[in-house]
């Protein structure tokens, strides 16, 4: 996976006269596109990936076997690189990048954070914690980083490390909540004794 993404970066670049742009697009939204669907192919291989008998794996077994990594590798990609847009959007050329404000960009804040939320909705919904973690985490990413942005000339210091603070305090303890949301473990405090059966004695 890493060496398919390193030869589409090298290939794009080449195809591209080595400029930043191929079919329009810069580095990181050839990685979005890239990532998108290796996540969607993993996600979807995982559901079809039923595990075989005692019998040598078919070549189709033995890529849908491999639907976890590549999920993983896909959302990573799909996630870092949508990080970097909603930073630089769709810019190859840093004096141009220089000249834009910060509110042309927020389109691709907006598509990060969605996908951030579908990741945590759609974890929740097949209790799939490697997709709340990643959308947990990028939601986060996205949401400190535009807290830097738009904040971090305006607010005096000491206001904007206390906002920090208790912000962090604050989405840490949702965190939590939502990350135990749909986890059927039982809780450390439940099970130990068996459910009473008549009223208080």
């Amino acid at each position: 996976m890493l060496s398919l993404g390193a030869w589409l970066g090298t290939e794009t670049g080449y195809l591209s006269g080595h400029g930043m742009y191929f079919l329009g697009m810069n580095y990181p939204l050839r990685f979005v596109i890239f990532g998108a669907t290796l996540a969607t192919l993993g996600i979807v291989g995982e559901h079809l990936f039923a595990s075989p008998g005692s019998g040598a794996f078919s070549f189709k077994e033995r890529l849908l076997s491999m639907s976890a990594q590549t999920r993983v590798i896909g959302l990573l990609n799909l996630f870092v690189a949508l990080w970097i847009m909603s930073i630089f959007g769709n810019y190859g050329d840093m004096a141009l990048w220089h000249k834009v404000r910060q509110y042309e960009l927020l389109h691709w804040s907006l598509i990060f954070g969605v996908v951030a939320v579908a990741a945590v909705w759609y974890g929740l919904k097949r209790d799939d914690g490697v997709l709340r973690g990643f959308g947990l985490t990028f939601l986060f990413i996205n949401l400190y980083t535009r807290f830097f942005e738009y904040f971090w000339d305006s607010l005096h210091k000491a206001v904007f490390f206390t906002a920090l603070a208790v912000s962090f305090w604050y989405l840490g303890r949702k965190a939590e909540a939502i990350w135990h949301i749909g986890q059927h473990d039982v809780h450390p405090n439940e099970g130990v004794q068996p459910t009473p059966t008549s009223g208080r004695g």
